[in-house]
C-alpha cells in the first residue's frame, strides 16, 4: 500500500503531513540512544516493528525531539541479528540432538538448574535457596546409578573399574566444557557485534538515517512515519491524551484549574469608584468580550519572552541577553482526541439534520489517521470546548543546555544535555460566562542510563568490547540464551508471518461503525527511566513549572483585567495558592515550621533494562 501525503480536496481541516526525505544529518542524542534500546531490549524491538511496519492503521505519536525513522531502521537490524545467533544455537542444539542425545538432554537439564538458580537467588528466602540446592541431589543419583553400570560395563570388558569411571567423566565434563563453551561462543559473539556496531553506527556524532534495505510494505512505513511524525495531532488507544509527553498521573505530574466568572466587572471601569464588593457593579453593563484564542496569543507571547532574543524583556526595553534565554523553550499546539472513533452515519449535531459520515481525523482515501490541524481548525476547536476534539498548547522545555561564558564571551563550560523532557498543556474554555483555565504539567524521565552505553563505546578496544560483552550476559542471559534460543527462533519466525499476513489482509477499518485508530506506544517513554536520575533534574522540573505556570496566570490576568476590564480578584487568590505552594524534600532532617505541597515527593531509581 502506497502512502497518502496529500490529503483530497474535501480535507481542508486535517491532513497529512508533506512527504519529506529521509534525514542524512548527524543524529540528535535522544535518536542514537533509542535505536540503541532496540539492539538491547528485546520486547522494545519487537514493539517497534509491530506497530510501525505491519500496523497501517494507527496513528503515530509526534516526536519532540528525536527522529523516528533511524529506530525503526535499527529495530529491523537488530530483529534479524537475533535470528542469525537463535539459528546458529538451533544448528548447535540439533548437532548434538543426532551426535549424542544422551548427553544433550543432560546439558540442557544442566543448563536449566543453573538459569533457574541464577533467577530465583536473590528473590528466595534462605530456606528456598536451600530447597534449590538440593535439586541437584537427583543429578547425583542418577550419575551414581550411570557410574554403578559404567562399572559393571567395565568388568565385563576386563578394565579396571576406577580408570574406566574416570576416563568416562573427564571425558564427558570435557565435552560439556566444550559445548558451554561453543554455546558461550555464540552468546558473548552476538552482543560483542552488536556493540561494535553501536559503536560504528550510533557512536556521537552519527549520520542518520540508518540501515537501508528492506521491502516495499518496509519503505511505506518509513514514509509514514516521516510524514506524521512531526504533526500537532495525536490520537491515542488508551487514557493519555499526552501520550509521548509522559503520564499526567505520574509522580512528577502537576494539575490545577482555575474558574473565573466573567460578568463581574472591574469597579472603576463602571466610573464608579472602587469598591470590593463586586455585587455594587452596574448591572446593566455589556460584558466584556472573551476570545480564548486571543488569550492562548496573550500566552504564547508572554512565554517567548523568556526565549527569544529579539522580544524585549521583562521591563520592556531591552532584549534578553543570552544567558537569560531559556533556549530551550518551544511552544506549539496538540489537538487531541480518543482513537476509537465513530464512523457510522449519524447527524452533524442534535440542533441540525445535516448528516455526518466517517470521522474528520480519517483520511477517507486511506484509511489513515491525518497528523496535522490547520490554524483554521485549531482556532475552531478552541472555541468549541464542548467537541471530542481538544485543543492545548504545548509548551516544553527540552535537553538543549546553555554554555557557561565570562562577559567577554570564554568559554567557561561547554553545554550539557540533560534529557529530562517537562511538558505544559494549558487549556482555555470560555463556557455560560465562565473561564475554564487548565494546566497539566507532564515529565519524561531521561533515557534509561543502559542505553547511552553509544557514547562509550567509540574508545572501546577489542579486548574490553568482548569483556564487557561476557560481563553483561554473565551469568542471567549466558544461561538462559541456549535454552530459549530455539523457541525465540520459532516465535520470531512465526510472528513475521503472522503481522505479514495480518498486513496484507487486514480488512477495510471503514467498513466498521467503530474502528480503534489511536496510537498505542511512544518509543521515548518506552525507553525513559524509572525516575529522574539527580536533584539537579528534580528542581529543574520544577524551576520551569513555576515560571511557566507564572506566565501563564500573568498573561490571562493582564488580558482579563486590563484588556477586558474583568474582576480578576478571585482569580488573583486561586493563582496565588497554586504558584506559591510546593516543596521538593529529598533526605536529611528538619526541624521547626515547614510549607509543603503536592510535589513533595519519595523517590526510587531505576531497574537494569538490559535484555538483548
Amino acid at each position: 500500500m502506497d502512502v497518502q501525503t496529500d490529503s483530497p480536496p474535501s480535507a481542508t481541516f486535517f491532513r497529512h503531513g508533506p512527504g519529506r526525505e529521509p534525514s542524512t544529518g548527524p543524529m540528535q542524542s535522544l535518536t542514537r540512544y533509542m535505536a540503541a534500546a532496540t539492539y538491547l531490549d528485546k520486547g522494545l524491538c519487537d514493539t517497534v516493528i509491530r506497530e510501525y511496519v505491519y500496523d497501517w492503521h494507527r496513528a503515530i505519536v509526534p516526536s519532540h525531539g528525536y527522529d523516528l525513522e533511524p529506530v525503526i531502521r535499527h529495530a529491523r537490524r537488530a530483529r534479524r541479528m537475533r535470528i542469525v545467533r537463535d539459528l546458529l544455537i538451533g544448528v548447535l542444539w540439533l548437532s548434538l540432538l543426532v551426535l549424542l542425545p544422551d548427553l544433550m538432554v543432560s546439558f540442557a537439564f544442566a543448563l536449566g538448574y543453573w538459569a533457574l538458580l541464577v533467577r530465583l537467588w536473590r528473590r528466595l528466602s534462605w530456606p528456598g535457596r536451600f530447597l534449590l540446592l538440593l535439586a541437584p541431589t537427583f543429578l547425583t543419583v542418577s550419575a551414581a546409578v550411570l557410574a554403578a553400570g559404567l562399572r559393571e560395563a567395565a568388568v565385563n570388558a576386563g578394565v579396571p573399574p576406577v580408570e574406566f569411571v574416570l576416563a568416562a567423566a573427564f571425558t564427558v565434563l570435557v565435552v560439556a566444557a566444550t559445548l558451554f563453551g561453543l554455546f558461550s561462543i555464540v552468546v558473548v559473539g552476538h552482543l560483542a557485534l552488536v556493540l561494535r556496531r553501536l559503536a560504528r553506527d550510533l557512536a556521537p556524532g552519527a549520520d542518520g538515517p540508518g540501515p537501508g534495505g528492506g521491502g516495499t510494505r518496509f519503505e511505506n512505513a518509513l514514509a509514514r512515519v516521516r510524514a506524521s511524525q512531526n504533526g500537532n495531532v495525536t490520537l491515542c488507544e488508551g487514557d493519555n491524551p499526552f501520550l509521548g509527553a509522559g503520564d499526567p498521573r505520574g509522580k512528577e505530574a502537576k494539575v490545577w484549574s482555575v474558574i473565573v466568572e466573567l460578568d463581574r466587572k472591574t469597579p472603576n471601569l463602571l466610573g464608579k469608584p472602587s469598591s470590593p464588593d463586586p455585587l455594587s457593579l452596574d448591572k446593566d453593563a455589556v460584558p466584556a468580550t472573551v476570545d480564548p484564542v486571543v488569550m492562548h496569543d496573550r500566552i504564547r507571547a508572554k512565554l517567548l519572552q523568556m526565549r527569544d532574543d529579539s522580544t524585549p524583556g521583562g521591563d520592556g526595553e531591552r532584549p534578553l541577553p543570552t544567558n537569560e534565554r531559556i533556549h530551550g523553550l518551544v511552544t506549539g499546539w496538540q489537538v487531541v482526541a480518543r482513537g476509537r472513533c465513530v464512523q457510522r452515519p449519524r447527524p452533524v449535531d442534535a440542533f441540525t439534520q445535516d448528516g455526518y459520515e466517517g470521522h474528520p481525523l480519517i483520511d477517507p482515501a486511506g484509511p489513515l489517521p491525518f497528523s496535522v490541524a490547520s490554524q483554521e481548525t485549531v482556532e475552531a476547536a478552541v472555541r468549541h470546548p464542548q467537541s471530542g476534539i481538544r485543543c492545548f498548547q504545548r509548551v516544553s522545555v527540552g535537553a538543549q543546555g546553555q554554555s557557561i561564558r565570562t562577559p567577554d564571551g570564554r568559554v567557561v563550560a561547554p553545554a550539557e544535555e540533560q534529557d529530562t523532557a517537562m511538558s505544559a498543556f494549558v487549556h482555555l474554555a470560555v463556557e455560560g460566562r465562565m473561564l475554564y483555565a487548565q494546566f497539566v504539567v507532564t515529565v519524561l524521565p531521561p533515557v534509561h542510563a543502559g542505553f547511552k552505553i553509544v557514547d562509550e563505546l567509540p574508545v572501546w578496544g577489542a579486548g574490553r568490547l568482548v569483556w564487557n560483552a561476557f560481563r553483561l550476559t554473565f551469568p542471567r542471559v549466558l544461561f538462559t540464551a541456549p535454552l530459549l534460543a530455539p523457541f525465540r527462533l520459532v516465535s520470531a519466525l512465526w510472528r513475521i508471518m503472522r503481522e505479514a499476513s495480518a498486513a496484507d489482509a487486514p480488512g477495510d477499518p471503514r467498513a466498521n461503525l467503530v474502528h480503534d485508530y489511536g496510537a498505542r506506544i511512544s518509543v521515548r517513554e518506552l525507553v525513559a527511566d524509572a525516575d529522574t536520575q539527580d536533584l539537579f533534574q528534580e528542581l529543574d522540573v520544577d524551576k520551569y513549572t513555576r515560571l511557566i505556570e507564572r506566565r501563564v496566570n500573568e498573561a490571562l490576568l493582564d488580558y482579563l483585567g486590563d484588556e477586558c476590564g474583568i474582576d480578576v480578584s478571585a482569580y488573583r487568590t486561586q493563582a496565588s495558592v497554586i504558584m506559591n505552594q510546593g516543596v521538593i524534600m529529598t533526605g536529611g532532617s528538619v526541624t521547626g515550621q515547614i510549607a509543603a505541597g503536592e510535589r513533595v515527593q519519595q523517590r526510587q531509581g531505576g531497574t537494569d533494562r538490559i535484555n538483548p
